[in-house]
């Protein structure tokens, strides 16, 4: 019955290996053993590996003998250059990945930029637009407070006439207050007089009655005159009514014209700023993209140097193994021709 693999098989078909002059693998392992799986060997076989570096200062860890022929130590230099050319290999497939990824990343970040900056000459555009816009929409509002102080200047000077023509509309009501007066005054003298004339003597009744009509006519005539002046003064007041009602309404349609214009000039003037501000927010949210872009591309240029002195620490340990390798099987060389003193 068939019983599993263990680390000293595994250690064993390697270190055979490694004397013919062949490079352990899973799969060369499995063959000198004649059993195992890929999974079972595999985890044998690293830990093999990762102690060959200090099996290979101890000169007696792979022989029985005490003396290790020269084609086994040739062997053995040739199976470790073999391994350091393909690990120097290996680390430089990688490290040119490791650089083709960084060109890559760089690429993107240069491109970012340039889109950044395209970006940035777009704001920049922008918030020309917008300051040329803002220059325009203030000097409509200018224009705008220009013709709202004219309106304003001609309504005051609507009003002064108004209060002009009300001046005059008051002096003609005392005129035909003053007329009234008269009347009333000529009246009451008229009256006196009759009550004189009837105390007087009948002779003079003739002459009374005359003086009598006579005054009738200029009553007469003074009511005449009265009755003309209240209805010149009635279409006064009634044109002085239509005037100011007529300055009233062209008032109020130029407040309600001025109020339209202030309303839109300061809409006009929000928007313009609201517009403004995004502009300059958009502006810094590009600054702080860019700043981490900056940010990122520097932290890629710093990754790449520690990678660089990884490479550069990794190949100054392989020399430095290669270097004991070598000492190792000039040691090895040696104690063999000691060993056998009938070698040419």
């Amino acid at each position: 019955m068939a019983t599993g693999i263990t680390e000293t098989d595994v250690w064993s078909a390697a270190d055979a290996l490694l004397l013919e002059g062949a490079r352990p693998t899973i799969e060369r392992v499995r063959q000198k053993i004649g059993r195992g799986s890929p999974n079972t060997v595999s985890p044998h076989l690293e830990t093999w590996f990762r102690s060959l570096g200090a099996r290979i200062k101890d000169p007696g860890a792979f022989a029985a003998a005490p003396a290790i022929p020269d084609p086994v130590a040739q062997a053995a230099a040739h199976f470790w250059e073999a391994a350091l050319s393909q690990a120097r290999a290996e680390q430089a497939e990688a490290y040119r990945d490791r650089l083709a990824a960084l060109a890559q990343e760089g690429e993107r970040l240069a491109a970012d930029a340039e889109q950044l900056q395209l970006r940035e000459a777009g704001v920049a555009q922008r918030e020309q637009d917008l300051q040329e816009a803002l220059k325009v929409a203030t000097s409509q509002l200018a224009a705008a407070e220009e013709r709202l102080q004219a309106a304003e200047l001609q309504l005051r000077q609507r009003d002064e006439r108004l209060e002009q023509q009300q001046r005059q509309l008051a002096d003609a009501r005392g005129a035909v207050q003053a007329l009234l007066a008269d009347a009333e005054t000529s009246r009451s003298q008229h009256a006196q007089a009759l009550d004189a004339l009837e105390s007087r003597h009948a002779a003079h009744e003739r002459r009374w009655l005359n003086e009598l009509d006579s005054e009738r006519g200029t009553v007469k005539r003074l009511q005449a005159r009265l009755e003309e002046a209240q209805s010149a003064s009635q279409q006064q007041q009634a044109q002085a009514r239509k005037a100011l009602s007529d300055e009233q309404e062209q008032r109020r349609r130029a407040e309600e014209g001025a109020q339209a214009l202030r309303a839109d000039a300061q809409e006009t003037r929000a928007r313009h700023e609201s517009e403004l501000a995004a502009a300059r927010s958009e502006a810094a949210a590009a600054g702080e993209r860019e700043r981490a872009m900056a940010s990122r591309l520097a932290a890629a240029d710093a990754r790449g140097e520690d990678f660089l002195a990884q490479l550069r620490s990794k190949d100054e340990q392989m020399g430095e193994l290669a270097r004991h390798l070598m000492a190792l099987t000039a040691d090895v060389a040696a104690k063999g021709v000691q060993a056998d003193p009938a070698a040419p």
